[in-house]
């Protein structure tokens, strides 16, 4: 309730006194204080009855809130409109105050909206409408977003012009004309050109209502299909790390991690490999020569040669005369072991 109002406040204040400079540049200044108004109010903040009626319809705004936002930006609209009539120039006050017959009504840019000349109802019903869809739709697909918000404003008054703009904002319409009517103790602000006040007022609230559920329709329902049918597939891969380490024979210890993406359950784990079987690797002739015999490094290379054993099928056999302590064993993941090289008294001893 008290960011509504501060940001309603700031909003409509700097609103009002923009129509008072000349040049007056609509778009531009309604854009500006809608903007440093949503600045001020907070992502969440609407500062407009119409578009949080719209927020709560299409769900995205809790109906909790509702009652604290409207007291919020009522209040701070006849709070700006009571601020516009201190700091205004004297002037557009005197006006104001003295034109109890509302004879002539330049000066009611600041605190309401009037129709434009020649303008008839049903042509102000259509367009009030349909700038209150676009500024609803915008407005909901913003997440919140100052700057959109104050760039669809100005949009929607370069298209359609300032007494539509400006005129969304029901808070405006209410209390600018409620401020007016007790300087000049009559209601008739409120009755001008056929009670024209009841368009804005109730076609805004219509239109952004109909903007909420064009919006609801075209993307939030969509976006809530295509998540049920993600979740009923179920044919996204999941990932999953598993750090380990592998100590090399320097004593060097390297951090990996393996991704490995889970698998349909219809799919059979693989198989585990199998693990080398050094008696039957290498010939029977080159077993038996090394427990018969004395070698040396040229008797292995000439007896490899003559009998065409390859020097990957020699390498393989010696590596069972190394000795392989087990420093750690981890029977869920895989086996972890340091490889060192015997010295050669023990090398002598194994052979």
């Amino acid at each position: 309730m008290l960011l509504e109002f501060l940001g309603t406040w700031l909003y409509l204040t700097l609103g009002g006194l923009g129509t008072l400079n000349q040049p007056y540049l609509p778009a531009l200044t309604w854009g500006a204080a809608l903007t440093l108004g949503a600045l001020l109010g907070g992502q969440s903040s609407h500062l407009n009855p119409a578009v949080t009626l719209g927020m709560t319809a299409s769900g995205q705004s809790p109906l909790s809130s509702l009652p604290g936002r409207f007291i919020g930006q009522f209040s701070g609209a006849l709070v700006a409109g009571i601020t516009l009539f201190g700091i205004a120039p004297s002037f557009t006050v005197h006006d104001m105050v003295v034109d109890v017959n509302n004879t002539n009504m330049d000066w009611a840019e600041p605190w309401f909206t009037v129709p434009e000349y020649g303008s008839t109802m049903y042509i102000d019903i259509l367009t009030f409408t349909i700038a209150a869809v676009i500024f609803q739709m915008v407005f909901c697909s913003s997440s919140g977003s100052a700057l959109y918000h104050g760039i669809s404003l100005a949009t929607i008054i370069t298209i359609f012009g300032p007494s539509f703009g400006a005129g969304l904002n029901p808070a405006r319409e209410v209390m600018g004309r409620l401020v007016v009517s007790f300087h000049h103790w009559n209601w008739g602000v409120f009755m001008l050109y056929d009670v024209w006040a009841w368009i804005p007022l109730a076609w805004s609230f219509s239109g952004c209502l109909t903007g909420a559920l064009v919006y609801w329709l075209c993307v939030e329902v969509p976006k809530h299909v295509d998540t049920r049918k993600k979740e009923k597939t179920n044919h996204m891969p999941k990932e999953y790390e598993i750090p380990y380490t592998i100590d090399h024979d320097d004593h060097e210890v390297e951090n990996l991690t393996v991704v490995m993406s889970e698998k349909p359950l219809t799919q059979k784990p693989p198989a585990a490999p199998e693990m080398p079987n050094f008696d039957k690797s290498p010939p029977q002739q080159l077993k038996t020569y090394f427990d018969e015999k004395e070698t040396s490094p040229t008797a292995i290379k000439k007896f490899c040669k003559k009998n065409q054993i390859s020097t990957p099928e020699l390498e393989h056999y010696l590596a069972r005369y190394k000795a392989v302590p087990v420093d750690h064993m981890d029977l869920g993941n895989g086996v972890t072991v340091t490889v060192k090289d015997v010295d050669e008294s023990e090398e002598e001893k194994h052979r």
